[in-house]
């Protein structure tokens, strides 16, 4: 199994909100998918935008938001899905992994 990208830690407060920004390729089928995370944090949204101009086959970023909701830390896991007809999950790939310390 492929390893992730190990990016520095988020340090946080309870009552932030902090983004993970995330290059990714929908035009391909290939997504990121968040797998696993913290009870320290609650998911609130994700976003794409395709990189402009936008031109089939070029990437973009895929954006995810969270918010500290108690003291605690752990890890954010990110992974890269290929989407299939019928749709199907296929190969998920560890993409990135994050480490979030959220504090009182």
């Amino acid at each position: 199994m492929q390893k992730a990208d190990l990016l520095p830690p988020i340090n946080a407060t309870v009552g932030d909100i902090f983004e993970i920004s995330i290059p990714s390729n929908l035009s391909t089928g290939y997504s990121c998918l968040l797998s696993s995370m913290p009870d320290c944090v609650y998911f609130v949204e994700s976003s794409y935008t395709a990189d402009q101009p936008a031109i089939p086959g070029s990437g973009g970023t895929s954006k995810f938001k969270f918010v500290a909701v108690k003291e605690g830390n752990g890890q954010i896991l990110f992974n890269s899905v290929k989407f299939s007809r019928p749709l199907e999950i296929l190969d998920p790939t560890p993409m990135q992994e994050r480490f979030v310390i959220v504090k009182g």
